[in-house]
């Protein structure tokens, strides 16, 4: 199977995939650098552990940018319909590892009340959480914003990665200087695992999402109706019906039968068809459109084909 040239809308919306993502990668490569030679200086192993946290998180980020490029790459022989799905698979390790954080999370609290182990108060330490979520806020902010307008669920996944460590990091910080306020011992554990179930609940959200993707979930009804909308603008569609969608990654196809004049001519069905997919890659960027031309009879309808 011939390779299909990508558009200049395409190639836009894969260079801003990529820069979207790494971004991720270079904020998270920061904070990794920074948590540890802090970590260092103190001699906390609190600030050595969150360092490791934001290893993982950029491992995540490396994960979600190999998602992304790979489910860019156009259609092949053995992969007609694109690559759009592995850029699920890849949004389904990162959520894996943001369950794992939240678990791990959710028993370091436990350990902390069991053994009623006091964290040592380090300003210095504080700061970095502060600036490591608010760091994170920002990016996080920007990638689920850049995911849902680019429909990138590893853009989206990786997103809402970073905003899980946006409430570890603030969360461990305000628990800390809490801590230093009342001197109440367990603030900081109790702290700890209202962050590790609000990160599950991450995870629980993201399953959904995912899993949406993998049964071939439709777009949602005022996606439908803004393309029934576009269809009746054409003045040479005279009806239509059995418009299906799905999403794939970030690619979305979408099937319709559309009924013209019994005495259109070929090319000037062809010509409609390709407007109509023309239309539907501005709505969408990255679009699969098939359209079936159906015969208009007045009162009688087209055939159902």
């Amino acid at each position: 199977m011939e390779q299909m040239k990508p558009t200049d809308l395409e190639l836009k919306i894969k260079r801003e995939k990529e820069k979207v993502i790494i971004l991720s990668v270079v904020s998270n490569t920061a904070l990794v650098i920074l948590k540890i030679a802090i970590g260092l200086m103190t001699g906390l192993v609190s600030i050595v552990a969150e360092a490791l946290h934001s290893a993982n998180d950029l491992m995540a980020s490396l994960i979600a940018y190999f998602g992304v490029k790979q489910s860019l790459k156009p259609a092949d022989k053995d992969h007609q319909y694109g690559h759009g799905k592995i850029e699920i698979v890849t949004g389904w390790i990162e959520n894996i590892l943001i369950f794992l954080i939240g678990v791990g999370i959710v028993y370091e609290g436990v350990m902390k009340l069991v053994h009623r182990t006091e964290p040592t108060l380090v300003w210095a330490g504080i700061a970095v959480m502060i600036f490591s979520g608010l760091l994170n806020w920002t990016v996080s902010r920007y990638l689920i914003k850049k995911g849902k307008e680019l429909r990138s669920v590893g853009i989206t996944v990786d997103g809402e990665h970073l905003n899980a460590d946006v409430i570890t990091s603030l969360g461990i910080a305000g628990a800390l200087i809490a801590l230093a306020l009342t001197k109440v011992w367990w603030i900081d554990p109790v702290a700890a695992i209202f962050v590790g179930v609000w990160v599950i609940g991450i995870f629980v959200r993201l399953s959904v999402t995912l899993t949406h993707q993998i049964i071939d979930r439709g777009l949602d009804e005022s996606e439908i109706a803004k393309i029934e909308h576009a269809l009746k603008e054409f003045e040479d569609v005279k009806d239509f019906h059995r418009i299906r969608t799905r999403q794939s990654g970030s690619t979305i196809f979408i099937d319709m039968h559309v009924k013209v004049d019994g005495g259109m001519t070929v090319l000037e069905s062809h010509d409609l068809t390709h407007a109509i997919e023309m239309k539907m890659k501005r709505f969408y960027g990255d679009c699969n459109t098939l359209v079936h031309i159906e015969p208009f009879r007045q009162g009688g309808g087209g055939m159902d084909a």
